[in-house]
């Protein structure tokens, strides 16, 4: 069985933390099905003890910059 595309619902309009980016977030999907699961996992020492997502670019520079983990 395939998963189906997050409904507009379920996906949030969310700011990013860093540069303050609007960008859909689907964190909150079930299944989990956000665009930043097929990017490498970040160390949580270096995003924000908050917890909240980072835009696109915001994480692909933080991937880029090393320390990510698969």
């Amino acid at each position: 069985m395939t998963a189906s595309a997050p409904s507009a619902d379920a996906l949030k309009r969310a700011r990013c933390p860093r540069c303050g980016t609007a960008f859909d977030c689907g964190r909150n999907t079930e299944p989990f099905d956000c665009w930043c699961k097929a990017l490498p996992a970040v160390p949580a020492n270096q995003l924000d003890p908050r917890g909240r997502c980072l835009c696109p670019e915001c994480l692909a520079a933080a991937v880029a910059a090393g320390g990510a983990t698969r």
